[in-house]
Formats: structure tokens, sequence, C-alpha cells
């Protein structure tokens, strides 16, 4: 894509610049659609799609720059000022956009130009982009951004050292049981200690979202958190079928799991506290380090994998858009981003330098990968999939990887490397599904009270996360978890993406045990399609099985067990 259209950008993107180039957009609506041919509207995309992709990369570039430094005023007072002052007008303009392009008798050329899935993702986005409530939106960025900063300040004593919260959790699989259970009580503890806090800012994110909802005539937040999710293919039903057979399939040999894990331990039950440490999976600690060489490991594994990929990688490091290690004041977790006016894509991790890093290097890679094969979709919208989609990308290269882990572990660590993963697909089903549920249940009762969400919690958890022995101590720490799972503060229904996903990345894992040219092939050709297509026609267009097919978990998790009894 060329950026021709519009004059110099400002040395520094403010809202007049923004009011003012979307004005000349806005004002050229009518006109467009009184035109007796398409040119014009295609124009008008154009020019659109541009101003979407600079303004959108920018705001990825702060909010990319101020996640490395939680604790520089700068980079806090530029994203706040995207947030506040630059993204209320373009999502107004947006809109109003939207609704004259779908309204134009010219829409369908619009389509034919640019791929049939522009106009539904345009259409669902709708409601998301409302002006009426783009105050509260603004509100709960605000409310999500308190909470990146105060994770990310969170530091913790694990054996007389003073750690970040990321490494504190990292040596929650040691195999050191004191040390296990020391770094699950400080790091839960935290998050126990700052528990009202924290719950007070989601029972404020949880307030303003219901208001949104009602705002649009909805009966609670849920089908506005779906359309912001840009589901065209299903809904809460079809979620709730899904969940189902979670609980049905995958719980069960989830326990079995739980249960042999104990007994390699020789415990009578599993505690949540030895929940990472698996005598004969788990590999020791520090197998990955030293996180300044793990990029040279990665990069031997893409040239081995596929050097189409190794060439993006090495792109990346050159460019420095690659950001490895964790450190005081960054903000917690692992994310891919795109700068797509400059033709970029950036990954996002806090590696610390166990078994943990190697799988979210390989996962945000994946999402990287696709990232850089669809830069040929011309429209912003369909470039990244929608998330439920996104994610086959980043779980199916945890997968694609594994023949290759030798650069970063022994040739026995690789087998248990390998044999883990699949455990972790089976537990990854269970808690998404739980994540799920309980976000189903906050939205539809959002005047519930702290108390009432960590019963909501702890009761799902033993539904889908049986086999866990909570007693004594152990319960006080059990709510905790859902406090440090981000995206339940941040992306609201963004999580049963994964699991939808994983259904595609254990069958590309199947695929690739028995032809792995074959598999390479469907991945690369996932990469390239992007976003121009819905999940069920990726899914689909690759040969995969959809994941609301009822037998589908069932014959993945059988496929599952077989692998972890082999």
């Amino acid at each position: 894509m060329t950026y021709v259209h519009f004059p110099q950008r400002p040395a520094v993107l403010d809202a007049a610049f923004t009011r003012d180039r979307y004005a000349l957009l806005t004002d050229r609506g009518a006109a467009a659609s009184a035109a007796a041919e398409p040119d014009a509207w295609l124009a008008l995309f154009a020019d659109w799609n541009e101003l979407k992709s600079y303004i959108e990369s920018e705001g990825a570039r702060r909010r990319y720059r101020m996640s490395k430094h939680m604790d520089d005023p700068e980079a806090e007072a530029l994203e706040k000022a995207f947030r506040e002052e630059i993204t209320p007008p373009a999502e107004a303009a947006d809109s109003e956009l939207v609704a004259a392009l779908l309204a134009s008798p010219h829409s369908q050329a619009v389509a034919e130009r640019y791929g049939t899935q522009l106009l539904r993702r345009l259409e669902i986005q709708r409601e998301p982009l409302a002006p009426i409530n783009s105050a509260l939106r603004v509100s709960v960025g605000a409310l999500g951004q308190r909470y990146d900063k105060h994770v990310a300040a969170g530091e913790v004593s694990v054996g007389g050292k003073t750690l970040t919260l990321a490494r504190a959790r990292g040596l929650m699989t040691s195999e050191s049981a004191s040390t296990r259970r020391e770094a699950f009580e400080a790091y839960y503890g935290w998050f126990l200690q700052e528990r009202e806090l924290l719950a007070d800012i989601f029972s404020q994110q949880v307030a303003l979202r219901d208001q949104m909802g009602k705002k649009l005539g909805h009966e609670s937040y849920v089908p506005l958190g779906y359309a912001s999710m840009s589901r065209t293919d299903y809904g809460p039903a079809e979620a709730a079928t899904f969940r189902l057979a979670i609980r049905t399939h995958a719980s069960p040999l989830l326990a079995r799991c739980y249960q042999s894990q104990a007994q390699a331990l020789g415990l009578e039950r599993l505690r949540p506290w030895d929940k990472g440490y698996h005598p004969a999976l788990t590999l020791p600690t520090g197998a990955a380090q030293p996180v300044a060489a793990q990029l040279d490991k990665a990069e031997r594994v893409f040239d081995a994998l596929s050097p189409q990929l190794a060439a993006h990688f090495r792109r990346m490091r050159e460019l420095g858009l690659i950001d490895l290690e964790n450190r005081k004041g960054k903000r917690a977790g692992a994310f891919c981003t795109a700068f797509s006016d400059e033709s970029k894509v950036a990954i996002f991790c806090n590696s610390i330098g166990d078994e943990g890093d190697v799988k979210t290097l390989m996962h945000e890679m994946g999402h990287a990968f696709q990232g850089w094969e669809s830069q040929w979709v011309e429209a912003i919208d369909l470039r990244w999939p929608t998330a439920d989609a996104c994610e086959v990308h980043s779980m199916g290269m945890e997968f694609l990887s594994l023949p290759f882990l030798g650069e970063f572990f022994t040739a026995e660590q690789c087998a248990r490397f390998t044999k883990n993963r699949w455990r972790r697909a089976i537990e990854l089903l269970c808690y998404v599904a739980l994540v799920d549920d309980f976000q189903h249940h906050i939205y539809q009762n959002p005047e519930a009270s702290a108390d009432e969400r960590d019963a909501i919690w702890a009761r799902l958890q033993d539904q889908y996360m049986p086999g866990l022995d909570w007693s004594g101590e152990a319960e006080r720490y059990r709510s905790s978890r859902w406090y440090a799972q981000l995206h339940i503060f941040r992306y609201p229904f963004y999580y049963i993406d994964y699991a939808i996903a994983e259904t595609g990345a254990m069958q590309l894992g199947l695929l690739d045990t028995q032809d792995h040219e074959a598999c390479l092939r469907t991945y690369l050709e996932l990469c390239r399609l992007g976003g121009t297509g819905s999940v069920l026609e990726l899914f689909a267009g690759a040969g995969l099985r959809s994941p609301f097919e009822p037998a589908l978990i069932a014959d993945l998790m059988a496929y599952a067990a077989g692998v972890l009894e082999s």
C-alpha cells in the first residue's frame, strides 16, 4: 500500500489534525453515494483506509512505548492524549463513515474491491463505535490503564529476594516444593492484598460497560461485548454449547491429569501451589536461559522450520521490533502489535529464563508471522483476523516449532516439552472456558458484589478444573487468580477465542505428526489470508474441522490422552 493522499503528517498527532482530516472524508460521503458510478466511494475508502492506518499505528506506537516503561511520564502522557483526545473524534467519524458506506448503493463495489468480509466487519463494528458511548469508552480505558500500571509496579519477596510479579510467577515451576509454595503465596498474596483496589477498578468497569450496553438498547453488555470482538459466526448460545463440550470431555481428562501429577509428586491430591510442576514433564528451572541467547536460538528454529518465516524474524531483530526480557516497570504479559503505516510488526514479552519463555516467544511470533504474511491485504480492517482466528497462528506456531526446539533443550527435554504442550492444551481449554463462563455471569449480573464474584469464580472453577485440592490455607488464594487475568479487566469476552483457536492449533499439531510439509503449507496459507474471512470460513478454507462440531473436542481429547500415555 502507498500513502500519498494526505498532506504531510504533523510532528505530533493531535485532536485537531484528527478532526480536520476526518472532516475532509465525512464531507465527501453524501456526494460519493449520490454519484452514478462507485469511483468516488472507492477513492474515499482508500483515503479513509490510509488515515485509519496512520492513526491506529500511532496509537499502537504509543501503547508499545508505554508498555515498555509504565513509569515513563512522557510515554504515559502521550498514550493518555491518544486515548482521551484523539480516539473519541476518530471513533465518531469512523462511525459516521461506516453508516454512510453501508447505506450507499456503492457498498458492494467497495466490497468487491477489498473483500466481502469487509462489510460484515464494518457492520458488526457499528455498535462498538457508537458515539453515544464515546465518553464511557474513555473512562473504561482509563480504568484499564490504572490496572496495568498497578500490576506493572507490583513486587514481592521470594527466597529473600525482591522480584517482579512475572519472575515470582516463574518460580511456581520450581523443582523445590517449598519454593513453589512460597512463590505461589507471594504472587497470589499480592493480588489478595490488592484485592480491594482491583475489585473497585473492576466494579467501575462493569458498571460503565453495563451502561454502554443499555444505552444501545440491550439488556446487558453481553451483545455489545460480542460485537466488540467482531464475531459474525457465533453468539452466546454457540459459546455455551462449546463450553459444555469442554466440561464434558476436557474437564474429566484434566482431573485425571491432576491425579496423575499428584501421584508423581507423592501426594494424595494436587495442591494449587504444586500445579506448575510435574516431575516427568516440567523442565529444570532456567532451562531456556540465558534470555540474551534466546533470540539466536529462535532464529535457528525458524531457519529449520521455514526460511520464509525466518526472514521475517531476522527483519524484526534488525529493526528492534522484539522486546523480550522482563524488567521492573514493564507492563505484564505478552502481545503482538503492528504499525501498518510503516509496514512493521512488533512483539512484546516478559522473558525470565524458564521454559515458558519459549512457549511465549513461539506464540507471539506466530502472530507476527501472520502480520507479515498478510501485508498484501489493503483494507486495514481485514489485515488481521478476529481474535478467535488470530490465535490459531500463534498457538499453531507453538505446535509447528516443537520438532525444532533442540536449539533450546536436550532431546529428552524436547520430548517432555512436547508432551507438556499437549497437557497444557487440555488445561487451557478448561481454564479458558472457565474465564468465559465467569464473564457471562459477571455481565449478566453487573451489580454483584466482590464477594459474590469471587464465589462465582470458585463454583465455576470446580466445574471446569476439577481435581485441585483447595482445602485449608489454599482457599484464601482461590479467587486471586481472576484478579491476575488482565483480559478480564482490559478485553471483556476476549478469552473463548483462545479455546476456539486451540482446537485449530491442535488439529495443526496432529497434522504435523502426519505430514509436516502439508501442515506448513496450510499454516502459511492461513497466515496469508489474514482477516479476509470469518473464523469458520478460515477454518474451512484450511481444511480444519469447525470448533463447534459436536465430536471435535472428544476426538482431540482422545488424541491428547494418547500422547500423554505414550
